[in-house]
């Protein structure tokens, strides 16, 4: 019963996504800045065509998608306004787009392999609902997307358009996760409305093959040595290349978290600018969720700490769980608003965002302030 429980809460929380959307327009940017990535956009050998994207496919119920992935298999998790879709890496590393369109609204699920770049848009604009490839060429290693409807070029990084009668146009950012299949199909297994990709049957692509290597195999492998294959305007080394982060903009500020750091630390508590947020781990999903520590409007923000094996806030003790809800003490009840971003290679993320801060780095609050007792707001960016 209270395996039930636990799963109900998730999948409330997911569908709440969607009836009162959390979402983020690509940072703006000026037109002089993106004037010039056509002329610098890197040729890869593959055009447009060559990819495939993803546009009707079939669906697995959960009690027949158990038996169709390996336990450590890379999935994409993506709550959508008619269910929880999950999408196998293996497929996509091969399509790199999937057009959803869902009560007549579009989406774009957009992978990009070279910089390991998950991200999900809202895929409208101009009052057209718009239809993605992958284009072939790069820039800053990252895939270039064209939409079918105007021929636009978009950074798929950035969500945005640079050249074509869309430039200078941002696509809302929508949640997702990416997880592996034995975490997921534990917390979905009893859910209703989820809808697992299923990966194709003959073609020339061998889906149990990655071209690149492989997330689980520790050495000699694209995912996790330091070759980066094509040109970058810049890079950074603040984070080891292939560090896998999560991309955040929020106020028009940038961070790159650091999953793995979450993971080791349970907690984290930052800035974003002013914009006071916290990562924690979620240990069933295996993800890092990233919430605002301001949780009623007027109170200064909440600081939270890992203590007993339980994510606690150190004013009232309370005790939080990794949806940002409280489940126990003085604040039970309360909750954090969510925030999301997409994931990415730390190379790829600080090409395209320079200006970007990190965490670990100086936005994070240091564990001094963390002790019980203190008071909320002592600390500021």
């Amino acid at each position: 019963m209270m395996k039930q429980s636990k799963i109900f809460v998730v999948a409330i929380c997911l569908t709440a996504v969607f009836l009162n959307p959390l979402t983020a327009s690509a940072l703006p940017r000026s037109l002089a800045e993106l004037k010039d990535i056509p002329d610098e956009l890197t040729q890869t050998g593959i055009v447009h065509g060559d990819i495939p994207s993803i546009n009707t496919y079939t669906i697995l119920p959960m009690n027949e998608a158990l038996m169709s992935l390996e336990p450590d298999d890379p999935v994409f998790i993506v709550p959508l306004p008619d269910a929880v879709h999950i999408y196998p890496q293996k497929v996509l590393v091969w399509h790199e787009v999937v057009n959803e369109v869902i009560k007549g609204e579009p989406y774009c699920i957009s992978y990009s392999p070279l910089s390991g770049s998950l991200a999900v848009y809202y895929a409208r604009a101009d009052q057209q609902n718009l239809i993605f490839d992958a284009d072939g060429r790069l820039f800053n290693s990252n895939t270039t997307l064209i939409d079918r409807n105007t021929g636009s070029l978009w950074s798929q990084i950035w969500g945005m358009a640079f050249d074509g009668p869309l430039k200078g146009t941002g696509l809302n950012i929508l949640p997702c996760y990416w997880t592996r299949w034995k975490y997921a199909r534990e917390v979905y297994r009893d859910v209703e409305n989820v809808k697992v990709m299923q990966t194709p049957r003959g073609g020339f692509r061998n889906y149990n093959r990655d071209p690149y290597g492989s997330y689980l195999i520790p050495e000699d492998n694209y995912y996790n040595d330091e070759r980066i294959l094509y040109p970058l305007k810049y890079l950074d080394t603040r984070m080891y290349p292939k560090t896998q982060i999560i991309g955040l903009e929020i106020d028009k500020n940038l961070v790159g978290i650091d999953i793995n750091y979450v993971r080791k630390q349970k907690v984290v508590n930052f800035f974003s600018g002013l914009v006071p947020l916290v990562a924690i781990y979620d240990a069933e999903l295996d993800v890092a969720r990233i919430f605002m520590r301001s949780i009623w409007d007027g109170k200064p923000p909440a600081l939270f700490a890992w203590r007993d094996g339980q994510i606690q806030d150190i004013v009232t003790r309370s005790v939080w769980n990794a949806q940002g809800r409280c489940v126990q003490g003085n604040l039970q009840g309360a909750s954090m608003v969510e925030k999301f971003g997409i994931y990415a290679f730390w190379f790829a993320w600080a090409a395209a965002n320079p200006e970007t801060s990190t965490v670990p780095g100086e936005s994070v609050v240091p564990d001094s302030a963390l002790d019980f007792g203190s008071s909320i707001g002592k600390v500021l960016p």
